[in-house]
Parts: structure tokens; sequence; C-alpha cells
């Protein structure tokens, strides 16, 4: 059996968001290439030197794959995005394992972040999470994820309760559990991240800990009546902006919000959202065109 590659460029700023367009058009998972990655810990790896992010997906043989390709770039340009679409035909053997080579051992402080199909020897201080990213986003490899791990390590302690809003392949509610949160709540509106979610937990052991739960837009009775020591956010800045009030209110009086995925254009725009529900930043950290903004609750706050 053959299938076709897809094979999208674009600026790293917008990785994300057109991956998300990407998945609204094929239905198998989407990978994410860094222009220039993080050598891997245990090989040479190389990095790409020009300049784009690269995109992969892959379509069977009973899928239209110009349709798709067509159907990708009228999507990409709808959503103003700048986007260069390929495609390519592969064997059955190379697509099953050709996504998987774009997915090394990473390291970020004493969190190590290993893919399911790669071995690692832990070493002293470690912090290992086996993960499969499946169809869902978290890896370790973009930019605000690595922010997020960091600032993860930094804040929770033992006996915390960690809220992950919007949590992918559940990778960082998987760095609080390893950091001995007793409670995480892992919530999504993918069912495919949800359940993701779970896998790999059970797959680290913590599943105990982790409890992954599929959640409606605009509907925030999940959160209602909890309080929540860390908030954990790596989503976009319209989201966070819309769930400003919603995360001051479910934070404790000391609690703190950790919000990645904002662009550099939409920092000030969050901030102000986040200070108008009474959240008070503290800290703000750059990584590329990304942002990282930690915010405590004011005593002010709801």
């Amino acid at each position: 059996m053959r299938y076709t590659e897809l094979t999208v460029l674009v600026d790293p700023a917008q990785a994300e968001l057109a991956a998300d367009v990407l998945r609204t058009v094929v239905s198998a998972g989407v990978s994410i290439e860094a222009p220039f990655t993080q050598p891997d810990l245990e090989s040479d790896a190389v990095p790409r030197g020009d300049g784009a992010a690269m995109l992969r997906t892959y379509l069977g043989e009973s899928e239209d794959a110009a349709a798709a390709v067509r159907i990708a770039a009228d999507a990409f340009i709808a959503a103003g995005i700048a986007a260069s679409v390929s495609r390519r035909e592969v064997d059955e053997q190379d697509w099953a394992e050709a996504w998987k080579e774009h997915f090394d051992v990473e390291r970020f402080g004493r969190m190590v972040v290993v893919p399911s199909w790669r071995s690692y020897d832990r070493q002293d201080g470690d912090v290992v999470m086996t993960l499969d990213p499946g169809m869902a986003f978290g890896t370790g490899q973009h930019e605000t994820t690595r922010m997020c791990l960091e600032a993860l390590d930094a804040r929770v302690h033992a006996g915390m309760r960690v809220l992950d809003a919007g949590c992918g392949s559940g990778i960082l509610s998987i760095a609080a559990a390893k950091l001995r949160a007793r409670e995480v709540l892992a919530v999504d509106v993918d069912p495919d991240c949800v359940r993701i979610t779970r896998e790999n937990a059970e797959q680290n052991g913590v599943s105990a800990v982790v409890r992954a739960v599929q959640i409606v837009a605009d509907d925030h009775a999940w959160v209602r009546g909890q309080r929540f020591d860390v908030i954990v956010a790596n989503i976009i800045a319209a989201v966070i902006i819309e769930l400003a009030p919603v995360f001051a209110v479910a934070l404790e009086m000391s609690g703190r919000l950790i919000a990645s995925g904002i662009i550099a254009a939409r920092e000030d725009a969050v901030r102000r959202a986040l200070e108008g529900a009474g959240l008070r930043v503290e800290s703000v950290r750059t990584m590329g065109e990304w942002r990282c903004i930690e915010a405590m609750r004011d005593g002010g706050a709801a």
C-alpha cells in the first residue's frame, strides 16, 4: 500500500496555527519540525537552515491527494498564513516510520522528553517523560512547550493541584505529575488529545494523578468550584484572553498562571487581559517570536 506525504513550509511563528488548520483538512496526525532543533542527546542532529518550519502529514490511497493539497492551500490563504504545500508518494513502511524521524530525545534542564520508540539511559536527577505525540501537539520541540516545561520545573512542588488547559499530547500534565503534583486536571476540546493524554499518562505511570477530560468550548462548568496552585495554558493568545477571568477565579490566592502559545504581537493584549482579570504579571520570557507569561492571582481577584 502507498501513501501520500503532504509537506508544508511555513514561518515558525505560524507553525502551530498552520498545524491546526491542516488538521481540519486531513484525518491523520500532523508533525511540526522546527527549522533548528536541539541536538539529539544520543546522536548528531542536523538542523535545518532554511528558516521555515515544516509540517508533515500522510494520506491513504483512498484519499484524494490533489484535492487535499488544493483545500489545504485555500485554508491557509483564508487563515492568512503564507505556506508552501507539496506532496510525494511513499510506501507503507516508509510512512509508518518517517514521521518518527523528527522526534529526538530532548533535555530541558532536568526534564528529559523521550519519544516512546527511542531509548535513553536515565541520569541522576533526571525527570524523564516517555511520550507518543500521536495526533496531538506537544513534544518539547516547540518553543512554547519548552518554556512551559521549564516554568513547571521551577514552580510545581509536591502536593500541588495543577490544571493543564489545552493538554494536547499531555506532556505538561505528565511533567507536573512527575514533579509530584498530587492532582492534575488535563482538559481539551479535542477528543483525540484527551485520549492521547490518557495513554501517555498510563505509559508514564501517572494515570492515578492525571485526569484527562474533554470539555466544550465556551462552557466553563468543568472548572467551577475548583482551585489550582498552578495553571498552565499552552494554547493561543485569543483563548488565553477569553479565559483570563476563568483562570483568575480558578487559581488559589497564591496560585500562578503559566501562559504560552503567545506571539510577540499579542503580548500586550494578553497582559492587559490578565491584569484586567485581577492577575499580576510577574515575568515574560521570550524565545524567538514566542512569549511565556507568568502571572499571580492578586488579592483583588474574585
